[in-house]
């Protein structure tokens, strides 16, 4: 998967979390190529995810597109891939938006599956990146945040 390839950088890795309710993470970095993709991974057997508001803001501008899941298909501004067709895999719902009435819902069983967007970077400039997080179940479940150039 691209999203994969090139230079990564973790922001946020969660493994056999206990439930939370919904919570910002936030982050800076600075661009290296013109380039940029942020991906998450996601898989949660008992339960889901949900995720909502992600923002990449540059130069004091919004460059994700539809980060709170509320304009759009799932496929429009985000690359969506589940590789080994796992079940309860992510879809845009209602269940359990943040803000707005939608956000990404997420169950992937056995398998992660991932979201990921690219967008373009200006090579030493700084970036902010925010998200909020839930998680609705226990063990067993992975959440992987990365920037990858």
């Amino acid at each position: 998967m691209s999203a994969w390839s090139g230079s990564r950088t973790v922001l946020l890795y969660l493994s056999n979390s206990t439930a939370f309710s919904y919570t910002l993470f936030q982050y800076t970095f600075v661009a290296t190529m013109i380039s940029t993709t942020l991906a998450f991974a996601l898989r949660q057997d008992p339960s889901y995810w949900c995720l909502d508001d992600i923002s990449v803001i540059g130069n004091g501008q919004q460059i994700w597109q539809d980060g709170g899941f509320e304009t759009s298909p799932l496929t429009q501004y985000h690359t969506y891939c589940n590789p080994n067709a796992a079940a309860a895999s992510g879809v845009i719902s209602a269940t359990c938006a943040h803000s707005g009435h939608y956000s990404f819902y997420d169950g992937s069983v056995r398998y992660s599956d991932y979201l990921s967007q690219s967008f373009t970077t200006v090579v030493g400039q700084s970036y902010s990146i925010s998200f909020w997080l839930e998680n609705r179940g226990g063990p067993i479940n992975s959440f992987i945040a990365i920037i990858t150039t």
